[in-house]
């Protein structure tokens, strides 16, 4: 497995720990990304817990479409040094 599909198997499963929903993944340009849907009830969710995973990737974001919240993350390959 390459480094980032590991960081990115490792971030969505601990989001899906964390948050009880289904995480999807896609390769994208050199790295992994990770998507999902946010209930519209996240009871006694840590936020501070899933912006860490988040922040472990390369980049991440939050978005809205039509009434739904999703998060998504993108970890790519190091560069060579």
């Amino acid at each position: 497995m390459t480094e980032p599909a590991v960081r990115a198997w490792e971030a969505a499963s601990r989001l899906v720990e964390l948050l009880d929903v289904e995480v999807r993944m896609a390769e994208e340009g050199g790295g992994i990304r990770i998507f999902l849907e946010l209930p519209p009830h996240r009871g006694e969710t840590n936020h501070l817990e899933v912006l860490s995973v988040l922040q472990a990737a390369d980049r991440f974001g939050h978005r809205r479409r039509s009434g739904q919240e999703q998060l998504w993350a993108v970890c790519r390959s190091l560069p060579e040094r």
